[in-house]
Order: structure tokens, then sequence, then C-alpha cells
């Protein structure tokens, strides 16, 4: 029996992205509609890619609210020092 499975195709959409040095950089992206990515991606002479550097949030739980509150937090403690 031949598998017809197939596997699912995520849809990525960049939103920005942030320089972090000359070879780094921090990409947000937006999956399948329903998920924040942040990854690190390095351009340099040796390597050119994606690193193990990131996460994935689900927009649309609790825990998209809770990251938005640390924010929030880190933001403050970041004023407090300025």
């Amino acid at each position: 029996m031949k598998d017809t499975m197939k596997a699912k195709q995520t849809n990525q959409k960049e939103i920005g992205r942030i320089k972090l040095t000359d070879t780094r950089e921090l990409i947000a992206s937006l999956v399948d509609n329903e998920k924040l990515d942040l990854r690190v991606r390095v351009e340099s002479d040796t390597y050119k890619g994606w690193t193990k550097q990131g996460f994935r949030l689900y927009l649309f739980d609790e825990i998209w609210s809770e990251f938005k509150k640390l924010i929030g937090k880190v933001d403050k403690a970041y004023q407090e020092l300025a």
C-alpha cells in the first residue's frame, strides 16, 4: 500500500527583524496565523542559516497574555535602569 499522507505545509510570514550584531538578526514571523516564532539567523562567511536559538508561542492561549505581561515587566525594569 502506498502511503498517501502528506506533511502539512506551514505558512510562515515575516513580521520584522532586529539586527543583533553584524552577522546575527532576530526575526519575528507569524506561523499558520496562530503562532509567533522568534528565531536568530546568522549570515557570516562560514555559516548562513537559522540557529537553534529561538522559540514559538501560540497567540490564542494564556501563554501569549503572560508573555505580553512579561515584556511589560522587562520594559519597566529597563526604564528604571535608564
